[in-house]
């Protein structure tokens, strides 16, 4: 795949708080401070296990953190996480041109707790922290913009602000009800997919754990977390029923949802349940259900971001072969640099160039305007 143009629908890049605070009013410092601990404790406690739990994680030899420091997967702890610079050496080194870079998936919720207009400071200040990173070479870099959506005056001005300044990419949180605010089906949100939709810029709803997720982790006590961790994307079934059952597609078909992280193979079932569930739980006797199958708006308004997948990559005519963007994922566990080029002549082997493509770059090019 050395010939061809490889292009990454899914990396990394880590933000500091210093340089979210350089571009912070200095008046709204304490809170940011303040927002950020509690967000931090919280997320501690989402990760603490019940006492048995704890107890069997102590009695084993050693723990995860021990394990990665002894063997770690190898971009962990390289410095174009955080670094430009170095990020285009490592892009070079993997043969990959260009990425769409996520920052940390949840740290907008951390500033829903600021107010009297230290929220959507923060988020700005934020955004214009990711834009400079990606400021060292805007071809290659595409950093994704987090977008407040407690106030969606706030959101649709920050939308708006960001398509200004050359954004080709928005993150929402994945699970909305799990910060107190409704699903994306709530007509509340209709100014906001409006506002998107008019720039034509694609939402990203990238992988994570919601409540449910959790209540797994406390309870699972395998060596690796295996339990909790294998889980995330088939949740994301959820995520495609809210888009398409509650018929946000309907009301903005110009709309592009793109699930990030969330592997190809277990969609293709999740499609055909939902399709066979309108036809025989008699959908189309209820008002707002969706006029057309359920896998109808997946193809016209959804995409799906993978690394390693051969099973999804054998079913890329059920997902899409237009619906698929390959991934990097660097520098997290499942991140194949610096052996992309390995990873993709294994995957597309049997595919034919032309379609191999597509998925590799095409639609990212497509997509995000490369």
């Amino acid at each position: 795949m050395a010939k061809e143009r490889i292009l990454s629908a899914d990396s990394h890049v880590r933000i500091s708080d210093e340089a979210v605070v350089g571009h912070l009013p200095q008046k709204y410092h304490d809170d940011y401070k303040q927002a950020r601990l509690e967000y931090m404790a919280r997320m501690a406690k989402k990760a603490k296990r019940k006492p048995a739990a704890q107890q069997k994680q102590a009695e084993s030899k050693e723990d995860n953190t021990e394990m990665w420091k002894k063997q770690p997967w190898q971009a962990a702890g390289r410095p174009g996480e955080h670094d430009p610079v170095e990020r285009i050496k490592d892009m070079d080194i993997d043969g990959v041109e260009a990425e769409v870079l996520y920052t940390d998936v949840e740290v907008g919720v951390g500033y829903y707790s600021m107010g009297d207009g230290g929220r959507l400071a923060a988020f700005r200040a934020f955004n214009d922290a990711a834009l400079d990173f990606a400021s060292h070479d805007p071809k290659r870099l595409l950093t994704v913009y987090i977008i407040p959506i407690a106030a969606i005056k706030e959101a649709v001005s920050e939308v708006q602000r960001l398509a200004k300044s050359g954004a080709r990419a928005f993150m929402l949180p994945l699970y909305p009800t799990d910060i107190d605010l409704p699903p994306y089906f709530d007509r509340a949100y209709d100014p906001l997919w409006s506002a998107i939709q008019e720039t034509g810029i694609p939402i990203s709803q990238h992988v994570g754990a919601n409540a449910a997720l959790w209540r797994i982790f406390q309870y699972d006590t395998t060596a690796a977390r295996g339990i909790f961790q294998s889980l995330p994307p088939i949740f994301m079934s959820e995520v495609i029923a809210n888009w398409i059952i509650g018929g946000i597609f309907e009301r903005f078909p110009e709309l592009r949802v793109v699930l990030v992280e969330a592997g190809l193979g277990w969609i293709p079932y999740y499609l055909e349940r939902l399709d066979t569930m309108k036809r025989s739980h008699g959908w189309d006797h209820y008002d707002g259900m969706p006029k057309e199958l359920p896998s109808y708006y997946w193809h016209r308004n959804m995409m799906a971001t993978f690394e390693e997948d051969t099973f999804g990559v054998g079913q890329r005519h059920v997902v899409g072969i237009d619906n698929m963007m390959w991934a990097t994922d660097y520098p997290h566990p499942d991140s194949t640099w610096p052996n992309s080029q390995k990873v993709l002549d294994t995957h597309f082997k049997d595919v034919p160039i032309e379609e191999a493509r597509q998925m590799i770059g095409g639609n990212c090019a497509r997509v995000y305007g490369l």
